[in-house]
Formats: structure tokens, sequence, C-alpha cells
């Protein structure tokens, strides 16, 4: 009986999953949020939980919570059944969830408060920036003497910024590890004489930096997203009893993405597993692409595979890509595990378990029937932005009913393409030809965007501008105007009336229209619903800044994922206004403006956990991480070249900064404690070095990976002979898996050995 539509091998692990601990290695497009859902779904039909407990089910984004709240409830009403008896929680808002019965045995005070990313990456640069005022002689001794004025102020911006990089590194590791900034200055002082001098300084400034910023977030009861999770953890040690009672209300854990889990994370669902032991763990080891900038690691969930007590099941069978393009995607796979030159990514990089199957006849979701897959190779970066915007131009403006992508392996070379496709867009100005996601997702922005402007407005009621500008907001999020030829007349009204005579109008008064406008009901009706929604809002402003920004988001946003980015943004406000006292309604709207505007990072490294989806007939630029788990018809993958997918730890990485006579800071820094954390001895620097530049090569061909199965039906390969000022090479993975003859016949892929003459004169 398969009431679910389930494929055999997701059926095989929903009707035979009774319980203990499950590891579940799903490819790309194989279907595991539909699996979770469905396994949820079958515990509860088969009555596996009782009237007063919960399964749990565990993501790590908000978006996703939502998704997977749907499928649930989906797969209830198909078994027939009601849609209650589980539970969906993002792994910070379970940590929440638990230090919130009992701060006491979390150790933190009652009325703590959770610094989000944004607010605690503010957080840690004001860190950063304090360190360098204090040592300031120390640190510009890392840089070069003979420089110019100009040079200097540069290179001092670049320095800042790496040494925040420096300083996250640190400080997220060492909280993983689960080390207050005391001992890791005790693991530094404790190296012994001849172990101090080959202290990485980076490793010593990143744990100053770390204690500073552990100082501060401490004296105002603050935590963030990593001392949450910690804190549940002592909460739960603290307390058997109260561990065991957890458990029984979540007697059935199930955790989604499991292959970006850090230690924190592994121990906190294994403390509420403990009794039960039912912990399901799903994930793909082959698309693990944070662990060099963040704790995650893909080791932990290769190794809770492998542990005697876990059973293993597949999910391989996947209907998003071509034969072509799984045959490419398995080739990389064979290739890395087999014949990489370096052996210890063999087991690093890619699992052979990962190999992807299409999909039987019948499938409901079968692959493309053909795929096509071309190498391009361009004498410049110049000319492969250029070119490969230009390609994709024709491609949805030929194919409007099709999904297109451009990713970039980084936000500098995306700028570039960026630059290209606006060019094209001004002899378009009748339809949007792409979509910027680089920096911050699309939705993100609509929601800052129009929460900036309202709370500009409640700063400056009197401001004639004020409301053309939210109105504006609005209509580009898709709320209130339609944009239509009457724009000009409505804004003519908003710019000449008196807003206080509009705002709050006397009884029976003739409406504040300049002379000779008239407006038509449907204009007036959009007008005056525009201003008792402003005039709420400025009733509403006597309130502290996230209260009024939820207030606002109540009235303007009806999906849960603009709801749940506005609840985010209000938090990090209300933040910002504590640490800033002085601060006015208009230095709030200017905080949401940097967002809007992409000059400020929030939040998300994906697409999906903004609850981005792609539209037909448009460009979506972005990078490759913030592709994972999205899906394409035509995917341009750009800039695949050893630059930026190196194969030697001996050569040459983008990472090493000139300045610093070549080292990577924040690397460095991070194996060192890592390796002084797990008492490792005798390694020099240079083994250091070569161990993080391994991980790194490895993490490339994850991404790689991922690139590559974000295709449908078409990926096309561009590289760049010169980069960097130096000549460059096709990265040498995709050169080895493109060898195969039978391969590159059978997806008809063509290297241009000569430049793109196209002179795009169509687009």
């Amino acid at each position: 009986m398969n009431p679910l539509n389930l494929r055999p091998q997701q059926a095989h692990i929903v009707n035979t999953y009774a319980g203990g601990r499950l590891a579940v290695s799903a490819v790309p497009g194989s279907g595991k949020t539909q699996t979770l859902a469905a396994l949820a779904a079958h515990l509860l039909a088969r009555g596996m939980v009782g009237p007063d407990a919960e399964i749990l089910v565990v993501t790590f984004t908000n978006s996703a919570v939502e998704n997977i709240k749907a499928r649930i409830r989906l797969a209830l009403r198909d078994l027939g059944l009601g849609d209650d008896g589980f539970r969906v929680l993002t792994l910070h808002g379970l940590a929440n969830a638990v230090v919130r019965e009992r701060p006491d045995l979390a150790g933190v005070a009652s009325d703590y408060h959770i610094d989000d990313e944004l607010s605690s990456g503010r957080a840690l640069s004001d860190a950063a920036r304090w360190f360098t005022q204090q040592e300031r002689d120390y640190w510009l001794s890392f840089l070069p003497s003979d420089l110019t004025q100009q040079q200097r102020y540069q290179l001092e911006s670049e320095w800042f910024d790496e040494t925040v990089r420096v300083a996250a590194e640190v400080t997220k590791l060492a909280k993983h590890l689960r080390l207050r900034p005391a001992e890791v200055r005790a693991l530094i002082l404790g190296a012994g004489d001849a172990g101090r001098e080959g202290i990485s300084p980076f490793l010593r400034i990143g744990a100053v930096i770390y204690e500073r910023y552990d100082r501060v977030l401490r004296a105002g009861s603050r935590l963030d997203f990593d001392d949450l999770i910690w804190a549940a953890i002592r909460a739960l040690n603290n307390d058997d009893d109260f561990c065991r009672r957890l458990g029984r209300r979540w007697p059935f854990i199930l955790e989604d993405e499991a292959q970006d889990s850090t230690p924190l994370q592994e121990e906190i669902l294994a403390l509420l597993s403990r009794e039960h032991g039912n912990w399901v763990r799903v994930g793909d080891p082959n698309q693990a692409i944070m662990t060099t900038f963040t704790a995650s690691d893909v080791r932990f969930f290769r190794a809770f595979k492998q542990r005697s007590d876990v059973r293993a099941m597949p999910l391989t069978v996947s209907g998003r890509s071509a034969p072509e393009i799984i045959a490419l995607a398995n080739r990389l796979v064979d290739w890395t595990t087999r014949a990489h030159p370096e052996p210890d990514v063999w087991r690093q990089a890619l699992s052979a378990d990962g190999i992807i199957q299409p999909t039987p006849p019948g499938d409901p979701q079968p692959n493309p029937v053909a795929g096509r897959i071309r190498l391009q190779a361009f004498d410049s970066e110049d000319a492969e932005a250029q070119k490969v915007a230009q390609s994709a131009v024709r491609f949805v403006l030929s194919a409007p009913d099709k999904t297109c992508a451009i990713l970039s392996p980084t936000h500098a070379f995306g700028h570039r393409i960026l630059r290209a496709l606006a060019e094209i867009q001004a002899r378009h100005p009748q339809r949007a030809l792409y979509q910027d996601q680089l920096r911050n997702a699309q939705p993100v922005r609509n929601v800052a965007r129009v929460l900036a402007q309202a709370v500009r407005l409640c700063g400056q009621p009197t401001n004639t501008n004020a409301l053309v500008e939210l109105r504006s907001a609005m209509a580009e999020a898709g709320i209130g105007s339609s944009g239509d030829a009457r724009d000009n007349r409505v804004k003519a009204l908003l710019r000449s009336a008196r807003p206080e005579r509009l705002l709050f109008p006397l009884p029976d008064a003739a409406p504040p229209l300049p002379a000779g406008l008239t407006l038509r009901e449907d204009e007036a009706r959009e007008v005056y619903a525009l201003a008792a929604l402003a005039a709420h809002w400025l009733r509403a402003s006597v309130l502290p800044v996230d209260q009024l920004i939820l207030a606002i988001a109540q009235q303007l946003f009806t999906q849960e994922n603009d709801l749940a980015i506005a609840h985010s943004l209000a938090a990090s406000l209300r933040r910002y206004m504590m640490l800033h006292p002085d601060a006015l309604l208009a230095d709030a709207a200017r905080e949401l403006d940097a967002i809007a505007a992409n000059r400020q990072r929030y939040l998300s490294s994906s697409l999906i956990e903004a609850g981005f989806r792609p539209a037909a007939g448009q460009i979506t630029l972005t990078t490759m991480h913030k592709a994972k788990g999205l899906e394409w018809d035509r995917v341009y993958l750009t800039c695949v070249d050893e630059v930026e997918f190196p194969h030697d730890a001996s050569g040459e990485f983008r990472g090493q900064v000139w300045y610093l006579a070549g080292h990577d800071p924040a690397l460095e820094a991070r194996v060192q404690l890592e390796a002084l954390a797990g008492g490792a001895s005798g390694w020099t620097e240079a083994d250091l070095l070569r161990r993080a530049r391994l991980e790194y090569i490895a993490e490339r061909l994850r991404l790689l990976y991922v690139g590559i199965t974000r295709a449908r039906s078409d990926l096309f390969i561009s590289y760049s002979r010169r980069r960097m000022e130096r000549d460059n090479r096709l990265a040498l993975a995709m050169r080895e898996v493109l060898r195969d003859g039978s391969l590159a016949r059978s997806a008809g892929w063509l290297e241009q050995t000569k430049p793109d003459t196209t002179n795009g004169a169509d687009v």
C-alpha cells in the first residue's frame, strides 16, 4: 500500500522503520523532505506516539520548517488523520525551547536575549575594531611599511575585514568545541615554550577578540546561536530527569540536512534521544559545502553512519536531471574517490555511496529526456562575464517558460556578470530579465525595503516624499499598487498633499487634493487605505522599534516566510537600538536600507532559507553556495578553473593574502585551534596548513558537485584562460571527468578553442 505515491526506496524506509538510529544518505533530487514527512505521518498512523508526546523534526532554516510542516500535514490528510502529533523546529528554535523551560539549569539569566547572525556579526565586528584600536601599532605591523597613503588606507580596510574573518573562525570553532575564552588562552599558553613559538599570531588575535566579544554579550545577557545550543546542552547535562522528560515528550527525532551538523548540534540531539535511541538523520555527505567557513563538518555524519548501532539506508534515485548530467556528476564522484592526485582527498571529498540513479519507467517525477553539456573557454574574465550574460539572456527570451541560473563561485565575479546583465536589461526595459540574488535574497530585500520606508515615515511623518517611497517599496514587493499608468496621478496627490491632512483628516473634510486633480474611486480607495495604514503605524511609533516593526509586518505580509524575516529583522533592530541608545527611527531605517540595498549581508547562506523559488523566464544570478537545494532547467557554472577548484595542496591558493606574506590567516587560526584542542603534538605549521588545504580542496569538489546537480537539462561550464594576471586552466577535476569520450559524445559537449565571437546584437 502506497497512498503517498512514494518511490520504492522511500517506501522501504517509511514502511520498515519502527525505531532505533537510522542514517539516510540522500542524493540531490531524491525526495528527502518528502521521505521525512511521510515517515513522520506513518509513525503517527501506526500509533507509535502517545497522546502526550510528539514527533520532533529538526531542520536548519525557518523556510524549511514551514515546508516540512506543510508536507507532514498533507501526508497525514492522505492517510485520513488530523494534523497534530508532531513539532517542527530549527535547531536554534529547539535549543531556545529547552533553555526557556529551565534557564536555571542552562546557567543563563531568565531575561536573556538572542542575537541573530546580523546582530552577532555586528558585535564581532565591534570587538575587532576595539582590538585594532587597543593594539594599533601591533596590528599595523602586519602591513608592508613602504606604502603610499592611498595604499595604506586600502590595505587597512582589507586587513580589518580579514581580522573579522579570523575572529569569526576562532569564535565559532571555540564555541563548538565548548571552549571559553580563558580555555582558549590556556591552550595557547600551555603549548609549552617550544610550542609557544609556533603559535600563529592570527590565532592569538582571534582569541583576544573572542574574549572581548564574549564579555560584551555576557554583560548584556545576550546569547548568539552557538551560545544558545551550548546553554541547552548544559541544561540537559545538569539534570538527568529533565533530559529524560524531554526525551519522553519527543520519542522520535527526525533530523534534516544532517551533513551540515556541528559538534554542538549533534550533541543536543544525541542527549534528547539518549533514552529511547529513536534518531533518524537524513543528509547528503556529497553536498556538505559549509565546512571551511562554519563549524560544521561532514565527518560527523559519516562517523554516525559507520556506528554499529546505526542502520544505514540510501535514497539514490533522482528525477531532477537528465541522464547526461547524472553521468557527469557520477563520473566526478568516481574520479575523486579513485584517482585524485591527493590520496588524502579520496576519503574526504565525495562518497561513492552517493552514486545517482535515474528514475525507472512510470516514476511520478521522471528525468528530463535528454541533456546537453557545453564547455566554453574565454580569453579573459570580462569576456566570460559578458558572453555568459548574453547567452543566458538569449535563452530566457527564447524560452520564457524555462528557468535559468548563472552560478558564480565568488561574489566578485558575480558582480562582473551583474554589470553585464544590467547593460542588457537597459535595452529591454519592458521586461525583467534577471534577479540579483548574490548577497541577500530578493524576499529578504523586499521585506527590508518595505519596513525601512514604513519606519522612515514614522520617524519623519511630515516628509512629503515618505508616502510615495513607501508605496513604491510596497509595489516592488507585490503589496498594494499594481504599478499601472495611474501611478503619476496617485504620486501627484501623495507629493502635494499636506501629510497631516491626509493621515489625520478632519471629519467630513474634503480630500486634500491639488488644484485641478480629481481621483477616480479606485485611486481614492488606494490612497486612503495607504494613509490609514500609515496613520496606524504613526500611533504605534511610541512603541519600541521591534514592536513597531512587528505591528507593521502583521498588517502588510501574509506569507509565513515574510513574517519570519520581519520577526528576525525586528529582533536585530531591537538589539541595535539597545547598543545605540541615542539612535532614532531614521537610524533604524538606514540599517534596514543597508540590507535592502545589499550593502549588508543578512542571515541566509542559501536562497531556500529566504524562501526563494526560481521564476520562469528570468535569470537567477547567485553563488554556487546559495544555489544548494534549488534547480533550474539551464545552469551556467562560471570560473570552473584551478583558482576556484584547486587540486594540489602545495600549490597557490586564492585565500593567500599577499600583504601577509602569503598566509591565509583565518584558515591557519582555525586549524591550529582545532589541533591544540585535539591534543595534536609534533605538527609543524606546514603540517597544519596542508591539512587545512586538503579540507578546502575536498569542500570545493563537493561545491562543484552541487553546482552540476542544480541543472535539469542544460549545463554550460565556463572558465577564463587568463585570470588574476596569469595564465589559467580548466579545473583538473573537470578536465579528467570530461576526458571520458563516451560521456562527452553522449552529452554533446564542445570546448571552444577560439574565443566566442557572438556579438550579442540580438540582446
